[in-house]
């Protein structure tokens, strides 16, 4: 669980860096929609994207460690149902996606916490290094569901990310064997 809690931290603070180092990109290519929530939204998408991009990358891609599952899992030669390819990612990624769930509903503690104690949102540690994991908050006017919509869209963007390297990595390996 520690090694799963350091990818999803430094996923998470290599998606703010490129979010401050883009943003100004970003700002320029939206500056045109006159609608601010539509801006926000396009916004919070691809910070999420981007988490999940690099969550995939940090976490399977950089060690090796998602081509090692893809052969273990297909190693009898047949590619499995879709479904059977969503229960495999659940059940090797479980434990990412209750971290994801985690972070997310704490960082939602922590900043109903600063609202109820300084009336406003105040940054903290977790809340900034893991505020790209939790953009959909400003969209909704209940707190608690754009929070839930923020760990929902981040586990399955991760998981659809996932789904292509697997399928990916399974043809690579069926072409070359």
């Amino acid at each position: 669980m520690k090694r799963t809690l350091w990818n999803i931290t430094l996923a998470s603070v290599v998606t703010l860096v490129s979010y401050l180092a883009l943003h100004a990109i970003w700002g320029a290519l939206l500056s045109g929609l006159n609608v601010p929530a539509l801006r926000l939204l396009i916004i919070a998408w691809m910070t999420t994207v981007a988490f999940g991009f690099f969550l995939l990358c940090i976490s399977k891609i950089r060690k090796g460690i998602g081509e090692d599952e893809v052969i273990s899992d297909y190693k009898d030669g047949t590619y499995h149902s879709f479904t059977e390819d969503l229960r495999l990612i659940l059940k090797r990624d479980f434990r990412t996606f209750l971290c994801i769930a985690s972070i997310v509903f704490s960082c939602f503690f922590l900043n109903t916490f600063d609202l109820l104690v300084f009336k406003k949102k105040t940054i903290s540690f977790p809340t900034f290094f893991f505020a790209p994991m939790c953009l959909f908050d400003a969209l909704v006017n209940i707190p608690f569901v754009g929070y839930l919509l923020s760990a929902l869209l981040d586990c399955l963007t991760y998981m659809l990310f996932l789904l292509f390297y697997r399928r990916k990595k399974y043809n690579h390996w069926m072409k070359n064997n």
